[in-house]
């Protein structure tokens, strides 16, 4: 198999073989960054670790050390918490989910009106720990519009950012196209870009709850 070059941000120029990820890379670079990378950037935009690379390609591992890192590790958390409240709370239904300068934050709707209790926020954070411990992956995915109104089709403020009737900072990419990230389920139509897995999840502890919709 072939070798590629692949410029790093420093000018340097580092060979792998055709085929390698960006995953790949930071393990060639070396085994800390490996294991600190949680996204890369090719030629200017984010992809995931398990993005091909290309001949040519310019390539910045993004480290959870970083506030762009770190970014992505509120985002990978955010989709780990949706994933739990839809576990624990049948019915449960989300609205947006951005991080925020502090953390991250989720608008849920439970069914009949109920609220979260700070019972609650324990049994949250504890199947956060289980799903983050499973290291699910996080599939990337662009379907149409028609297709993500099925697959969100019992999430009525999913749907209204879909049709562009509500604004999410992390939903939706051109027109006509949304992205999702399945952890193995869909978790949410995304715009931002998560880690890789749910391993690389950060703090899981909610702090505050509540029962939210989106206007």
């Amino acid at each position: 198999m072939a070798d590629i070059s692949i410029t790093l941000p420093d000018g340097s120029v580092r060979r792998v073989l055709e085929g390698s990820t960006a995953g790949d890379l930071a393990a060639a670079i070396g085994s800390g960054l490996a294991k600190a990378a949680v996204i890369a950037t090719v030629d200017g935009t984010e992809r995931d670790l398990v993005w091909p690379l290309a001949d040519g390609d310019e390539v910045a591992i993004i480290t959870a050390e970083s506030e762009r890192g770190l970014y992505t590790i509120r985002h990978s958390t955010a989709h780990v918490l949706a994933q739990a409240v839809l576990d624990l709370f049948p019915g449960a239904t989300f609205a947006i989910g951005p991080p925020v300068q502090d953390g991250f934050y989720y608008d849920f709707e439970l069914p009949g009106g109920a609220t979260f209790s700070s019972d609650d926020l324990g049994r949250i954070e504890a199947r956060m720990r289980e799903i983050i411990a499973e290291q699910q992956l996080f599939v990337r995915d662009e379907i149409t519009d028609e297709e993500a109104r099925r697959v969100f089709a019992g999430h009525p403020y999913k749907l209204e950012i879909i049709d562009g009737a509500a604004e999410d900072p992390m939903s939706a990419t051109e027109a006509g196209v949304v992205r999702t990230y399945e952890n193995p389920s869909p978790s949410k139509a995304a715009k931002g870009r998560p880690a890789s897995s749910t391993c690389a999840g950060g703090p899981t502890s909610p702090t505050r709850g509540g029962s939210a919709t989106s206007s």
